[in-house]
């Protein structure tokens, strides 16, 4: 079996980032792969470009920007970026029953008229981009 990383190195690399103060090149690229490959064999996304890319970019952002608040030397690097890349796109998921891939909301509530009487209820928004075509 091919071996994709080597945790020692990702190890060093780590220590350098929280060093710095910011993420080497070498982790960053590390942590875009990673995300790349996760959003290829673990997510089903139907052949969406644009829903992977999502995931992809949430995830890299999320673990760039909270990595060095997480991470503790000589714990796994490469195993919290992975956790974290994998919770992240888990929750862009999850998400997306309420809001679509750009995080704009999909339910809210409307007034309706049942049975004669006003009634607020929640329900999934309808987006369609070429109304005005059919308009």
């Amino acid at each position: 079996m091919k071996k994709k990383y080597d945790k020692k190195l990702i190890e060093q690399e780590a220590i350098l980032s929280v060093q710095h103060g910011a993420i080497t090149n070498a982790l960053g690229r590390f942590i875009l792969d990673r995300a790349e490959d996760i959003s290829h064999f673990a997510f089903v996304t139907n052949g969406n470009e644009e829903l992977r890319q999502s995931l992809i970019d949430e995830a890299v952002m999320r673990v760039c920007f909270k990595f060095l608040d997480y991470y503790k030397e000589g714990k796994s690097a490469a195993n919290l970026i992975i956790t974290m890349i994998y919770s992240t796109m888990t929750n862009k998921i999850v998400s997306l029953k309420w809001r679509d891939v750009y995080g704009e909301r999909r339910k809210g509530n409307v007034v309706v008229i049942e049975d004669g009487e006003r009634k607020n209820k929640l329900v999934r928004y309808i987006r369609d981009e070429y109304l005005s075509e059919k308009l």
